[in-house]
């Protein structure tokens, strides 16, 4: 991943919470979702949560019946016959 540093700033007290302001350059809109996720103590990531890229949270699969494909081609998935000595 290549990194580019937009800006430097300070973190601030917001109620019980310490927040970062991110500069318009960023892209970011007022009250947009966004997922944190922390890489290790001194690297967090900021990503948009609808991200379009992702099919799974932008919505992409929301009217697909996945259970009713696998009962289609009769893939019972959990209640597979035994092969051996399973419990």
């Amino acid at each position: 991943m290549n990194s580019l540093k937009i800006a430097d700033t300070k973190t601030h007290k917001t109620g019980n919470s310490v927040s970062v302001t991110l500069p318009k350059s960023t892209g970011f809109s007022s009250n947009e979702p966004v997922i944190i996720e922390k890489v290790d103590e001194d690297t967090l990531i900021i990503r948009r949560a609808n991200s379009h890229k992702n099919p799974w949270t932008s919505g992409a699969y929301d009217n697909v019946d996945f259970r009713g494909q696998l009962d289609k081609i009769g893939f019972n998935v959990g209640n597979e016959p035994r092969k051996g000595r399973e419990l």
